[in-house]
C-alpha cells in the first residue's frame, strides 16, 4: 500500500500496482485491503496520507549508506522475518 500510495500520482496507464482489475480482484492493492477489511478505514487513511513523505524519508536515509554496506535482499528478508517473529511473542 505504501508503494502504491507513493506511485499514485504517476499511474496513468494502470490502476495500481496490480495493474488492472480482473473479475477476482481490483487493480489497486488499497482497494483489495479495503474490500477485505484487512485494515481499519482510519489506518488506511493514515497510510495514504503519510506514505509519500515517510517513504521519501526512508529512501533519503537509505541513499546515505554505500551500496557495498547495504544488506543483501536475503539478509534483509531474514532480518524482517526475525522481527516479525519476535513481535508476535
Amino acid at each position: 500500500m505504501l508503494i502504491e500510495a507513493r506511485a499514485a500520482p504517476r499511474l496513468h496507464t494502470v490502476e495500481g500496482l496490480w495493474r488492472r482489475s480482473t473479475r477476482t480482484r481490483p487493480g489497486r492493492i488499497t482497494d483489495f485491503i479495503r474490500a477485505e477489511q484487512l485494515l481499519p478505514e482510519a489506518e488506511i487513511g493514515d497510510i495514504l496520507r503519510t506514505a509519500p513523505t515517510e517513504l521519501l524519508r526512508f529512501q533519503d536515509a537509505a541513499a546515505l549508506v554505500p551500496v557495498s554496506e547495504r544488506p543483501t535482499m536475503e539478509q534483509w528478508l531474514a532480518d524482517f522475518t526475525a522481527g516479525q517473529a519476535t513481535s508476535r511473542l
